[in-house]
């Protein structure tokens, strides 16, 4: 499983050089684009929770049933540190009419995309690798995020787009290391490394089209700004 988890890490750099971070690091983004940021990933944000709990209720080995379940509820009221935040920046929570507003498509596809990988697992390690495949890329973006707003001195008590969040997604150390004894037990064979290959490919793809559309809807927005 060694090469699994060599593979995220080259995942991880090749997504971390998208446009998106790449501004978020320059601090080409102001403020206000990151409120933008916030509201446009609302539809993800709500949806991950049901991803998890949808991934957990086809886990079938029971102790690993358990130890997935604790991950779960330790990422349980994330959502609401979200909905927190929001409120904290003066931002609306988004309506439906907006969430399934031309804007926010990127958002919604990609969770589409994302949602439709727990549906296609067929063991309880593919199921594991899937949050662990989920997980690697929120830290890059969390961990970019936090230092945006660092660089930014935002005085606000934020919670989900803060360091407190990142602090909470690795500090799963009971999780991970209980997790990491049981894939160092499963040995695959090449088909197998193939086809989680082509799962965590999918994964990436689908945060790479939220974050594209991301970078398109905070630069289309700043257009439309000029323009007035």
């Amino acid at each position: 499983m060694n090469t699994i988890q060599e593979y995220l890490y080259r995942k991880q750099e090749r997504l971390i050089q998208s446009d998106l971070f790449k501004n978020l690091k320059t601090c080409e983004y102001d403020l206000e684009d990151f409120a933008r940021l916030a509201h446009n990933i609302s539809f993800w944000v709500m949806s991950f929770q049901d991803l998890l709990r949808i991934n957990l209720l086809q886990i079938s080995d029971k102790k690993y049933y358990t130890l997935i379940q604790q991950h779960l509820l330790e990422d349980m009221g994330h959502e609401k540190w979200f909905l927190d935040d929001l409120k904290e920046m003066n931002v609306e929570e988004p309506n439906l009419q907006v969430l399934y507003s031309k804007p926010y498509t990127a958002v919604r596809d990609a969770t589409f995309f994302l949602m439709s990988e727990v549906f296609r697992t067929t063991s309880d390690y593919e199921r594991i690798i899937l949050i662990l495949t989920l997980e690697s890329a929120g830290h890059i973006f969390f961990e970019c995020i936090a230092d945006f707003l660092e660089k930014n001195n935002w005085k606000l008590n934020l919670k989900y787009f803060s360091k407190h969040h990142l602090s909470a997604e690795k500090n799963h150390d009971i999780f991970e290391n209980e997790i990491q004894l049981y894939l160092n037990t499963i040995q695959l064979n090449y088909q197998q490394e193939i086809h989680l290959f082509k799962m965590i490919d999918r994964i990436y793809e689908a945060f790479s089209l939220m974050f594209d559309g991301l970078s398109i809807a905070l630069s289309s927005s700043r257009k439309v700004e000029f323009a007035l």
